[in-house]
């Protein structure tokens, strides 16, 4: 299991209860700033992921990114520069993209398992990359923003950010670009695949070969 430890799993009174929210929320910032981990199941990957949230944003949008272009996986692979919780940022956007809301990082162990979900991982001081199946995307962040640095072979500079839609490229595409014009607010081409960044949560057009939509906000 998982999870902040609450010594008062109980509790009925109304000082317990606040007793309780107070000793989670000093667990939790105790965790966050490094000092205790006492009473954390998950210590680690929640200490890793809370000491680099761009990090873990970026891992999460991936693993969102990657199951749009390839759904069946059941091995991840990825390769980063922290296995305590970037592997485990990924899974559960991969799940999250799946429509499995209880993917999060202080779940994720038991829920990728559940899911038959697993990873493989290989450390790497490039950029972050993910895998499954033909399909591999790489990226990074600064800042605050993600950018999307590579689409297979393709390289890129995509800002994860808003609502995408991935399509198949050809001619289908840019027939209907100009009735798109007004939603669509970035085209990214990337071989195979063109990224559309836009408003709303679909883009509407019965041509085009939509692979899947996520929401990267």
């Amino acid at each position: 299991s998982s999870g902040i430890n609450a010594e008062y799993g109980g509790a009925s009174t109304a000082e317990a209860q606040t007793r309780v929210a107070k000793e989670i929320a000093e667990q939790f910032l105790a965790l966050r700033d490094g000092t205790s981990t006492f009473g954390c199941l998950n210590a680690p990957l929640l200490r890793g992921a809370l000491g680099q949230p761009a990090k873990a944003k970026l891992a999460q949008q991936l693993g969102m990114l990657l199951y749009t272009l390839n759904p069946g996986a059941n091995v991840l692979t990825v390769k980063g520069d922290d296995e305590s919780f970037v592997p485990y940022a990924v899974m559960a956007g991969y799940l999250n993209a799946k429509g499995v809301s209880a993917a999060n990082l202080i779940s994720i162990k038991k829920v990728a398992a559940a899911n038959g979900l697993s990873y493989e991982y290989t450390a790497t001081s490039e950029d972050l990359t993910v895998e499954c199946g033909d399909v591999r995307l790489s990226g990074r962040f600064d800042g605050i923003t993600s950018f999307l640095t590579k689409v297979n072979s393709t390289p890129t500079n995509i800002p994860l950010t808003g609502n995408l839609t991935v399509v198949k490229s050809g001619a289908d595409l840019f027939s209907q670009l100009p009735s798109l014009s007004s939603h669509v607010r970035g085209i990214h081409f990337a071989g195979d695949v063109t990224i559309l960044s836009h408003c709303g949560k679909t883009l509407e057009s019965e041509k085009l070969e939509t692979l899947g939509s996520v929401d990267m906000c």
